[in-house]
């Protein structure tokens, strides 16, 4: 029997064919939709768990709700935020070390 290279690709492509359709979920609407439902928070409502993140050098903590995975704040922990009042003043400068050059 002679080597086809026709017959050896369309023998390929049925079985990834076969392979692919036997992957698909038989109600992957409704799975899609029930997993969906599970994660989602109405506007308003609280979610069941906080994840707090830390944001390594940005100086920052993220907080996520969880199963919604909204991101519901940012809280400056060593970074300079005007949103939240931490900045400098004329009355804070002495008591930081300018000589290092943290303050312009």
């Amino acid at each position: 029997m002679k080597f086809s290279p026709r017959l050896a690709a369309f023998a390929l492509l049925v079985s990834m064919a076969a392979a692919f359709y036997s992957c698909k979920p038989k109600n992957a609407a409704t799975a899609v939709a029930g997993n969906a439902a599970k994660a989602y928070v109405a506007p308003g409502k609280y979610d069941e768990f906080y994840n707090f993140v830390s944001g390594g050098f940005s100086g920052q903590v993220a907080v996520y709700g969880i199963p919604s995975g909204r991101l519901l704040r940012v809280i400056p922990v060593f970074a300079a935020d005007p949103e939240s009042g931490y900045g400098f003043s004329e009355e804070t400068k002495p008591m930081l070390n300018t000589a290092h050059g943290y303050i312009p």
